[in-house]
């Protein structure tokens, strides 16, 4: 990964999206493509995509979820966990939240994925002590805990994980990219040719979900939903 003039390694997102940094990180690659001993899976959704995820989960189990405003404004999700006890996450950071636990939920189920679930998605989490450390975290995990197999995630908490974060931050932000058409024409070179010279490293997979909306009396309202959805009325 490349390094910064202090001699630590450079996030991929985080202030410094350059494309001599990419560049640098896709050359070596391609330089190191036999040493490599391990996969990447590069799970990606449009963002419209990922809000059907959240509403799969929250149009069922309205019951258990309410909306009020918070201090600043922002739209909130309070979702009740139990026990009288509650979260309240901004609508756009809920919908992610419920997004990421479906690719977890894919990881295990569909590519049998297991052990060790680690991530820096959550490194803008409240920082403790106190109740709020760790708070996506917490809730991603209580989503997990709904069925069996239950995997958990956590924090990176030594610098090996941190290193392994940043590696897949690197990997799945320039599989994004290419798939989205906004890299250089370079990049999506070098890339391709990673992809050529080990086929069994890079699976890059488009996530998404067809959800059929019913209401109260029956009544599919499906398109409905999705046109008031598309126009932000909802």
């Amino acid at each position: 990964m490349p390094k910064n003039k202090n001699g630590e390694f450079v996030k991929w997102a985080g202030g410094r999206r350059k494309d001599e940094t990419r560049n640098a990180f896709l050359s070596a690659c391609i330089d190191h493509v036999n040493e490599f001993d391990f996969s990447i899976t590069c799970v990606s959704s449009r963002e419209d995509e990922m809000s059907w995820f959240a509403w799969a989960f929250y149009f069922p189990n309205r019951n258990l979820i309410t909306q009020r405003a918070d201090s600043k404004g922002r739209n909130c999700l309070i979702f009740e966990l139990g026990n009288g006890e509650s979260v309240k996450f901004p609508v756009l950071r809920a919908g992610y939240l419920i997004w990421y636990h479906n690719v977890i939920r894919y990881l295990c189920d569909g590519k049998g994925v297991g052990g060790k679930f680690i991530s820096d998605n959550f490194c803008n989490d409240e920082i403790g002590p106190g109740p709020g450390k760790a708070r996506g975290v917490a809730f991603v995990n209580w989503l997990l805990n709904m069925r069996d197999p239950k995997p958990q995630i956590s924090l990176p908490i030594n610098d090996r994980f941190r290193r392994l974060d940043l590696l897949s931050d690197h990997f799945c932000g320039l599989a994004n990219k290419v798939w989205s058409g906004a890299a250089t024409e370079m990049q999506a070179t070098d890339f391709n040719k990673l992809e050529e010279l080990r086929s069994d490293l890079i699976e890059n997979v488009r996530f998404a979900t067809d959800l059929s909306i019913v209401d109260e009396n029956g009544i599919d309202v499906t398109a409905q939903v999705k046109a008031a959805v598309a126009r932000g009325a909802i």
